[in-house]
């Protein structure tokens, strides 16, 4: 009875921290899970923001930069940039980026204000591959871990044999 009696506490002891940590790692999960969905969303706008672009103008090709510099189809030079994120990488005690867009009409004396991207960036690195596809490289902060992104994006308005 005795034995009986030790076995049910230390199985009710042991039961309670099972739900305890089972219920801190599926919140921290949870977070973490959130925060990759946001940085790929994050990464998808860039990938559809830098289709509207018809030429590479900087990296040249076979170069990889921190940023890009391309023509859209009305002739606006756009950038895509990184930018510290100050508090961001104060809580991570390490950098963290902002990726950051500006787009200069060639007509107008000065350009737009920056407008964000994407945030929670590690590392980004356009390889320009010809003057119409970039190879993107990306790692992403989502939760307590890093991730990494590539794709291959293809500019507008570029034909196959312009790629050759």
């Amino acid at each position: 009875m005795i034995a009986t009696t030790i076995f049910t506490v230390i199985m009710s002891v042991a039961l309670v921290g099972f739900r305890t940590f089972t219920g801190k790692a599926s919140e921290s999960l949870s977070k973490r899970l959130v925060l990759q969905m946001e940085a790929r969303k994050g990464i998808v706008n860039l990938y559809r923001y830098l289709q509207e672009g018809i030429e590479v103008v900087s990296p040249p090709p076979g170069t990889t930069m921190p940023y890009l510099v391309f023509k859209d189809c009305v002739n606006n030079i756009r950038m895509v940039y990184l930018e510290e994120d100050p508090v961001k990488s104060k809580e991570e005690e390490r950098t963290v980026f902002r990726v950051l867009t500006i787009l200069k009409d060639p007509l107008e004396n000065s350009p737009e204000e920056p407008k964000q991207l994407m945030e929670n960036v590690v590392k980004l690195n356009f390889t320009t591959y010809s003057r119409g596809s970039v190879l993107i490289s990306a790692q992403l902060r989502g939760g307590k871990s890093d991730f990494t992104l590539m794709n291959f994006v293809r500019l507008q308005n570029v034909s196959v044999e312009d790629e050759l």
